[in-house]
């Protein structure tokens, strides 16, 4: 097994920025806003990014204290942006999988992302670009929890795992993840996305706990 039996209680933190936001998505929320961030991380495979960054913002506005996503801008300096922090081809600035902040030396497609793909075997799920992709991108794995959440009802075996992707691996690599990215982003609308990620998995997390 890949997973840990015992479930482990993270303290619940948020950056100091976003500490004194309002974080209470009801559980479609929670949901519809996953889904966005599981297709900003996929561009361009996903649509694109003014698309998906209209559809975040929209699921946004009703709250004042959300981050706000910005109406227009140069949206060829946001792609610029993009593939710089995430995708090449030059070296990642802000790499968004979980096995280059899991290991002693970065490293894509090590050992953390052989036992995410186990973890997705175990629960019948299997990535579209598997060999071809990290089985642990943020995408997938944000993707994961939403199929576990959405399930009407979760087996012991499906909670423990929930519980093991949200307090044991993600809370390892994630905050290190949207710190890279508030380092080195140059637009607004990607530093506003990491806020919103950062803001969904606290929900997650406080979610998993209260559950």
């Amino acid at each position: 097994m890949v997973f840990s039996s015992a479930r482990e209680e993270q303290g619940e933190t948020l950056p100091p920025s976003l500490s004194a936001l309002p974080v209470s998505f009801s559980r479609e929320e929670w949901i519809a806003t996953g889904i966005c961030l599981r297709d900003f991380f996929a561009f361009p495979q996903s649509g694109s990014l003014a698309e998906i960054s209209n559809r975040l913002r929209d699921l946004c506005l009703p709250y004042p204290g959300l981050p706000a996503i910005p109406t227009s801008g140069d949206w060829l300096e946001v792609e610029y942006d993009f593939n710089r922090l995430f995708v090449g081809p030059m070296a990642l600035l802000a790499p968004p999988y979980a096995s280059v902040y899991l290991h002693t030396e970065p490293q894509v497609m090590g050992k953390s992302t052989l036992e995410i793909r186990k973890c997705y075997h175990e629960l019948g799920f299997e990535v579209s670009l598997e060999n071809k992709f990290p089985d642990d991108s943020i995408s997938y794995e944000v993707e994961a929890c939403l199929l576990l959440v959405s399930l009407p009802e979760l087996t012991p075996e499906q909670r423990e795992v929930l519980s093991w992707l949200t307090h044991q691996h993600l809370s390892k690599w994630l905050p290190n993840f949207i710190t890279r990215i508030k380092a080195h982003v140059s637009t607004p609308l990607i530093a506003s996305v990491a806020d919103v990620l950062s803001l969904w998995f606290f929900d997650l997390q406080r979610r998993i706990l209260h559950d």
